[in-house]
């Protein structure tokens, strides 16, 4: 209580906002949850793939046969001064 006898609190308002933003917190967080556990899964599986692919004898899913790089999209090996683009400092 304050000096004029006056009580000032959130109320109602106030205890809908915040409620409000633990349920989207809570919501957020299991979206969260569940997407990182089907990236992981899906990368447990894209490796499991390019193991079987390597015991098969055959060339690794992605690859493009090409020289240098990694074989990922976009990768042309390691060409660094293809672009005149300067790094930004």
């Amino acid at each position: 209580m304050n000096s004029t006898g006056v009580e000032i609190t959130a109320g109602l308002g106030g205890f809908l906002v915040v409620f409000f933003l633990a349920i989207a917190l809570v919501l957020l967080g299991t979206d969260l949850n569940r997407r990182l556990r089907r990236l992981k899964h899906q990368e447990e599986l894209r490796l499991e793939e390019e193991r079987r692919a390597r015991e098969a004898g055959g060339r690794d899913p992605g690859t493009d046969g090409g020289p240098g790089g990694d074989g990922r999209p976009g990768d042309e090996g390691d060409d660094e001064d293809e672009g005149s683009v300067e790094p930004r400092p």
